[in-house]
């Protein structure tokens, strides 16, 4: 008896400790859809809530303490009940922990404004890595696959490259239904972000997203300057990326979701030069200019 007592406890130690990867908020705002029942929207976020929740992107043993913080809103601007089709806009943020401190720092805030999707209410949402069944599954996997990869990269130099494949395959699995949000051309879209994010020309965005993190924001604890330096000097290596394409999707991504931040980092003691800094930042990223001045 006491032999089964151990099995049993073993094995639900290992599952529990296997989890998935995210901790999702999700709302679903349909205060434009002018219909009096509006069930269809609370099963819907409940539904994809449960999706982002329940579904495994990777293969990572993630403890409950590990999941990645993300807040998902849908906001429905159009919705036919004969057809089920939903469009819309989707905001997606995330976080992630600084070492020694209750402090979650952003690493995406991002707005996709081309979302449209056919949904029957209680309709199941299964993620499958060789197929997607609808184009709510494929949004809601790309956009997982990409708060995971961003989370990973903040920890680990390149560390998202595999979930940005994922994305990546995500996107040539959709492409074929000419939806706006999967083609090339756009610049602002699913295509144009899982694709930068792979690309060579945008790697110093990456190697910025390590080095703010892991030696910049994780060591403002222990020492505050050698902090400032490491955000400092992530925020040099964007330089390169605004000198082979100014205004680059990923810098903008990178400072939607940091500049408020780079401000109070720089604000708080200890006294850090900020002539050069500000310079910097003015030049890759313009249109933040007053809060630059700020600092």
């Amino acid at each position: 008896m006491l032999n089964k007592f151990v099995l049993f406890f073993v094995l639900l130690s290992s599952f529990s400790g296997f989890s998935q990867e995210l901790n999702a908020n999700v709302m679903v705002n349909s205060e434009r859809i002018q219909q009096s029942n509006k069930q269809i929207f609370t099963t819907l976020q409940n539904s994809m809530r449960d999706f982002l929740n329940n579904t495994k992107f990777t293969n990572l043993n993630v403890k409950r303490s590990e999941l990645i913080d993300c807040n998902v809103m849908l906001v429905v601007s159009d919705y036919d009940p004969n057809s089920n089709s939903f469009s819309g806009t989707l905001q997606i943020q995330s976080t992630r922990p600084i070492y020694n401190s209750s402090y979650g720092t952003s690493l995406l805030n991002f707005s996709d404004k081309n979302i449209n999707f056919n949904y029957i209410e209680f309709e199941p949402l299964v993620y499958s890595e060789n197929s997607i069944g609808s184009n709510l599954v494929g949004i809601l996997s790309f956009y997982a696959n990409i708060i995971i990869g961003l989370d990973a990269d903040s920890f680990a130099l390149y560390g998202g490259t595999p979930n940005y494949q994922k994305a990546t395959n995500v996107v040539s699995m959709m492409q074929q239904n000419g939806d706006k949000g999967w083609v090339m051309g756009d610049q602002n879209n699913r295509y144009a972000l899982s694709n930068d994010l792979l690309s060579n020309m945008y790697s110093p965005y990456r190697e910025a997203l390590y080095e703010y993190h892991i030696k910049g924001l994780d060591v403002m604890s222990t020492d505050p300057n050698q902090g400032k330096a490491g955000v400092a000097n992530a925020i040099n290596l964007l330089s390169n990326v605004h000198k082979a394409r100014p205004n680059a999707l990923p810098t903008r991504i990178f400072f939607d979701a940091k500049a408020d931040e780079i401000v109070k980092v720089f604000g708080a003691g200890p006294t850090y030069d900020t002539s050069k800094l500000i310079e910097t930042l003015t030049r890759i990223n313009s249109i933040n200019g007053t809060k630059w001045n700020r600092m």
